[in-house]
């Protein structure tokens, strides 16, 4: 007849290993885990063509959604008569990169205020920006028109050109240490407007090159790498054409007033991330239209969560 096997008896656990065991750690965790929630999706947007194609038009039809308001534009261009039909957009005009950085630095205090729902601090920012009383603004779309001028003042500001120099100046020519900075620099900058929590819209204007067969590739007029490395931070990069020629078979030909084309082409550069469009372009575009086809905004006008 086989013994019954006994059980092994339990090891004594030491007072020492029981408050190990329960004792909270002293210092803060080097990370934090957060658990998967749908939450409010903002478009991440870049616009990129040639001069005259309608960029800031396109961008400014964000004021025409609700949803979307209020609308501030950071004007770099110094150009401003595309967007006299539009209500419901403020602007500032930046003559320099540090100005670009202090309108960022405004931006991330009011998206802070504004989620707070703190109307002292925002009725406060009125003031002191509008130099008036009104009611506070509560900025959800923020435009930078365009990156192309922004990257200008950015080399500028590292060879010491500003507003006062003078045109016969002797300026210092931009190296190969200037670029570096410059590019390191355009990168942070795009990377924390696009982190804020608002929709961002970036406008850029065009460059092109040519392979050996003299084909031509378009893309954002941006120097070196940074064309490609600014894709990377975006959700939609777009190709903004005007009067595209299309002709169905067994149908006359048409011009397409605007055509923002949305995935890459031998000829250009584009893309999305957005799984529900399962088109390539947007045909007479508005920031609307972009939003109901992509998934970001409801039959009713809504922004859904994801």
């Amino acid at each position: 007849m086989a013994e019954t096997p006994t059980k092994p008896k339990p090891r004594p656990v030491s007072p020492s290993t029981v408050q190990q065991a329960t004792q909270m750690p002293t210092t803060p965790p080097p990370f934090r885990i957060r658990r998967v929630s749908r939450r409010e999706r903002y478009l991440k947007l870049l616009i990129y063509g040639n001069y005259g194609t309608g960029k800031t038009y396109l961008a400014g039809t964000a004021s025409e959604v609700p949803e979307l308001r209020d609308v501030l534009m950071i004007n770099a261009e110094a150009g401003d008569l595309t967007l006299d039909e539009f209500e419901h957009i403020d602007e500032i005009t930046v003559q320099d990169f540090k100005m670009l950085a202090r309108v960022y630095e405004f931006l991330k205090a009011h998206c802070a205020a504004r989620d707070a729902n703190d109307m002292d601090k925002l009725e406060a920012m009125h003031r002191r920006f509008f130099g008036e009383e009104g009611e506070p603004r509560k900025y959800r779309t923020v435009i930078v028109d365009s990156l192309s001028e922004i990257e200008q003042y950015c080399l500028n500001s590292l060879l010491g050109i500003a507003e006062n120099t003078k045109l016969d100046d002797e300026v210092q020519s931009a190296e190969w240490a200037e670029y570096k900075k410059n590019n390191s620099m355009i990168l942070r900058m795009v990377r924390n407007f696009r982190n804020l929590p608002m929709h961002v819209i970036f406008t850029c204007a065009e460059s092109y090159t040519q392979d050996e067969t003299k084909k031509m590739k378009f893309t954002l007029d941006l120097t070196g790498k940074l064309s490609k490395k600014v894709q990377g931070f975006m959700d939609m990069v777009g190709y903004l054409q005007a009067g595209v020629a299309v002709q169905e078979e067994g149908k006359p030909e048409v011009t397409i007033p605007r055509r923002l084309s949305v995935t890459p082409t031998p000829r250009f550069d584009a893309k999305h991330r957005y799984a529900s469009f399962k088109g390539t372009h947007f045909d007479n575009p508005t920031i609307g239209k972009i939003l109901k086809e992509t998934g970001l905004l409801s039959k009713e006008g809504a922004i859904l969560k994801g």
